[in-house]
Parts: C-alpha cells; sequence; structure tokens
C-alpha cells in the first residue's frame, strides 16, 4: 500500500505516534488509508450539507475495513459571486482546490479517495488535482437541488430568477411576481437545478466513468442520493484493498483520452453548460490529453442533441431527466443513433461503458 511509507517499520515509530494522536489504533496500520476530500461550505446551496455527507462516507468506509481521512478544500459560488468584483475569484479558486487536493493526499501517502463536489468550479478543480495524485478516486456530488415553482406551479429555477430582473426592470412583472420568484427558485439544498455547469460536470463525470451512475441526476437530500454514498465508499474499498486493483483503477486509466472525448459527446447530446469547454480542457491537460477546440467541433458533428434541459427548455431539470433514466439512458440513445461515443472504457465500477449502460432504458414521463 502507498500509505506503508508512512506507517511502516521502526523509522515510522513518530509517524504512528502522530496517527494514534488521531484516534488509530493497531489494526489501523494494516488497513487501507482513504482520503475524504469535502467541499463543505456553509454559503453554497449545493455544499452546506456536505458535511452530513462525509459522516456517511466515513462510516461506511470504516465498516468496509478501511480508514477515513477527511479534509477539505475552499468553494465559491459562481450565482452569488455574479455581477460583482467578487467573480473575479471564481476561476482562480479552481486551482486552489487542485492544489488543495495535490497537497493533502501526497503529503500524507493516502492510498485511494473519495471526492464530494458539486458546484461550479469546485468539481474541475477536485478532478485537476486528483489526477496529479493518481490513485483509486470516486467522485460523488451533493447533487441537484429540487426544481422551483412559482405560486401558481410553473417550473422555476436560478435562471428564473436571474431572467425576472430584467423583466422587473422593463415592468414586464410586478413587486410581488419578483418576490414569488425569488423565494420559489431555489427551493432545496443542491446544485441547481438546470444544465449549468455544476450538474453539467456532475453529469460528464459519469460518462467519463469516475463517478457512479445517478452521480448528476439523483436529487440531493434523498434517500437515493444517500444509498449512492454508500456504494461509493463500498467501492473504494474493495478496490483500495486489493493491490491489482489498485494499480488498475489509477484515475489517469480511467479519465484518458476516451473518457474525455465521452465526456464532451455527453456533454452535446445534453445541451451542457458552455463553461464545461473551460474545465474539460484544463482536465484534459491534466490527463496528458492532446486535445483542442478542433476537436470539440469534430465530435459536435457527429452527436445529436438528444435532452433539451434548463435553461435551454426552461419545464425540464435534472430531476426529469432521472425519471427518464439517467446519463446512462442518454448514452444508450447515442449509441442507438450511432453517435461518437467510445464504449470500450473501462469505469469505476469495473465495467465498460457499453457494459455500465446495456440495461438502461429509456423512460417517457
Amino acid at each position: 500500500m502507498r500509505s506503508d511509507e508512512v506507517k511502516k517499520g521502526h523509522q515510522r515509530t513518530p509517524h504512528r505516534s502522530l496517527f494514534r494522536a488521531t484516534g488509530l489504533v493497531d489494526e489501523d496500520f494494516d488497513k487501507p488509508f482513504i482520503g475524504v476530500a469535502n467541499s463543505y461550505i456553509e454559503i453554497i446551496p449545493g455544499h452546506f450539507f456536505l458535511d452530513r455527507v462525509s459522516r456517511i462516507i466515513k462510516e461506511e468506509i470504516k465498516a468496509n475495513g478501511c480508514v477515513p481521512f477527511e479534509f477539505n478544500t475552499i468553494g465559491v459560488d459562481d450565482g452569488i459571486a455574479m455581477g460583482h468584483d467578487g467573480m473575479l475569484f471564481s476561476l482562480p479558486s479552481r486551482e486552489i482546490i487542485a492544489n488543495s487536493i495535490e497537497s493533502v493526499m501526497n503529503a500524507h501517502k493516502l492510498d485511494a479517495m473519495i471526492a464530494i463536489p458539486n458546484c461550479d468550479k469546485i468539481v474541475p478543480g477536485m478532478i485537476m488535482g486528483a489526477l496529479r495524485v493518481d490513485v483509486p478516486t470516486i467522485f460523488v456530488s451533493g447533487g441537484p437541488m429540487k426544481k422551483g415553482h412559482t405560486k401558481d406551479g410553473v417550473p422555476i429555477d436560478l435562471a428564473t430568477a436571474f431572467e425576472a430582473v430584467g423583466k422587473h426592470e422593463l415592468g414586464e412583472i410586478t413587486d410581488e411576481e419578483l418576490k414569488d420568484i425569488e423565494c420559489n427558485a431555489c427551493p432545496s439544498g443542491g446544485s441547481c437545478s438546470g444544465m449549468f455547469t455544476a450538474n453539467s460536470m456532475n453529469t460528464l463525470m459519469e460518462a467519463m466513468g469516475i463517478a457512479l451512475p445517478g452521480n448528476g441526476t439523483i436529487l440531493a437530500l434523498t434517500k437515493e442520493r444517500e444509498e449512492l454514498y454508500r456504494q461509493a465508499a463500498r467501492r473504494i474499498c474493495e478496490i483500495a484493498k486489493d493491490a491489482a486493483q489498485t494499480e488498475k483503477f489509477k484515475l489517469k486509466n480511467i479519465l484518458n483520452e476516451k473518457a474525455v472525448r465521452n465526456a464532451f459527446a455527453v456533454d452535446m447530446a445534453m445541451g451542457g453548460s458552455s463553461n464545461t469547454v473551460l474545465h474539460m480542457l484544463a482536465i484534459a491537460k491534466e490527463a496528458n490529453v492532446n486535445f483542442n477546440l478542433e476537436d470539440i467541433n469534430t465530435i459536435s458533428k457527429k452527436v445529436s442533441h438528444i435532452a433539451k434541459i434548463s435553461p435551454s427548455l426552461s419545464t425540464v431539470h435534472m430531476e426529469d431527466i432521472n425519471t427518464a433514466g439517467g446519463v446512462n439512458a442518454v448514452m444508450k440513445e447515442m449509441t442507438k443513433r450511432g453517435d461518437d461515443i467510445l464504449l470500450d472504457n473501462l469505469t469505476i465500477t469495473g465495467e465498460t461503458i457499453l457494459e455500465k449502460i446495456k440495461d438502461s432504458l429509456y423512460k417517457r414521463h
């Protein structure tokens, strides 16, 4: 195990002494050490509950014979930072997050990692840092929030709130209607309910094979999402306890050129945020994949636009995609149309993309 470098042999007596100060006992030094990279922060709606998420994950890691070590990254909410000079801090935060992951994981020689992102620059920042470390890593996000509704029952989301400002200034809606939208556009914790940057990246992690099915679409703060957390914890322990699997599932063995191409293909099929170009090109660079804007154009000519989701279509949100079968169903539909998706790439579950989606069904509703 990689962690043996900090916990085995007489020369590591002081190291073990420090670990014992955190509560470790003799038997723990024979177990894999799992980094739990959390992005809990109270100011972001998709993150204020992630302290509860990490507790679930750590509990499951311990129950499966491994030792979890939680650490945190910063986070910036693009929605709150928008419209003033706070936005100048958003993109640089991605690099701080990547550096945090790399620093903690490599300084302490942890064997594997579960990363808990959700919104904006936090997702790509964690992926970039994890690629530098290159140990088995599962990403399990906090999940999307529910769509909101006006008092008249019309589906709304954060995009509605931004649009409402302009409508109010033009006299198209009243003060009362503006307040109704403000109070109901974001009704719960989670990443904003449309295909904005957060949900685009959480979806693309499924396409890249570095997150479990449902990561991009299962609603936050639900029993279904809690089970996803537990599945991720069980799977990372299964990998970390087996030397051959630890080598096989190093992150760069999964997030390779095929994974980058699949991410862009699914992005186009689902109409993701244009910010994915900014982030996926940076991720490709960290993965040592030579990829550029011309490659994106080439893929775009070979992919059907399958799913219209807010903000493209204001009545459809992430929970609707989940009900219809999720990202796997979209990828299955892409194969039926002969779209440009590479099916033989390995995923963190141990299956190829083809094996992962073969039983997926699109469900009309």
